[in-house]
């Protein structure tokens, strides 16, 4: 029968922390979505928080600043309105 091989100390993996590398205007505009939450309950909650993350992705990306500006912003207006559009289909559907 062989031996189980020796393992060494076991050293927490790294985390990586979601705004890491960003400038302070990258943070503002990637949490921008989340407002949502305060409007929209758990539906704005979940579409902010994918704006969010698809933001945080457009901050890191290579792109001129202006570039990123509009894109993020751009996310941020996507997000309202397809809020606005499920908020109205659902409100149509539960008042017939």
């Amino acid at each position: 029968m062989s031996k189980l091989p020796q393992a060494g100390p076991v050293t927490p993996l790294a985390k990586k922390k979601l705004f890491d590398g960003l400038a302070p205007w990258q943070v503002v505009l990637s949490l921008l979505p989340l407002g949502l939450l305060f409007i929209g309950g758990a539906i704005g909650g979940g579409l902010g928080a994918l704006g969010m993350v698809v933001n945080v992705k457009i901050a890191k990306a290579q792109l001129p600043t202006a570039g990123k500006v509009a894109a993020m912003l751009g996310v941020g207006l996507a997000v309202v309105v397809v809020f606005l559009v499920v908020a109205g289909l659902l409100s149509n559907a539960v008042n017939g």
